[in-house]
């Protein structure tokens, strides 16, 4: 754990071009997939707050609703995430198991979302 007493980021909503937003998303993924990968863990909770752009550099975080690949049973509606980011599986099923396709869906709504409220 880490505690930060200084600002060292910029949220994703202070992004300077079209390009930098995509990227940061991008960036965001490749580190949630790495972490599926080595680690066996999904983020659950992507969302426009928990992704900043640090050093032209996009950076999960808040993963404090994380859940292990191999966990069983059902989700909690209540703590799996912002809703308006979630996926329409998720949504609609609330026995789905949460997969790492759904947060590919949550960074395109994620996309859409910071394109339409932020458009100059």
């Amino acid at each position: 754990h880490q505690l930060v007493l200084d600002t060292v980021r910029c949220m994703l909503t202070a992004f300077k071009s079209a390009h930098e937003l995509v990227s940061a998303i991008c960036d965001a993924l490749i580190a949630h997939y790495n972490t599926l990968k080595k680690a066996s863990i999904l983020h659950h909770n992507l969302s426009p707050g928990n992704i900043i752009i640090f050093l032209g550099w996009g950076l999960l975080i808040d993963w404090d609703l994380l859940k292990l690949v191999n966990t069983v049973g059902p989700r909690q509606m209540t703590c799996t995430g912002t809703w308006q980011f979630m996926s329409m599986v998720l949504l609609y099923d609330q026995q789905a198991p949460h997969m790492f396709m759904d947060n590919l869906e949550s960074s395109l709504f994620i996309l859409l979302w910071m394109a339409l409220t932020n458009i100059p």
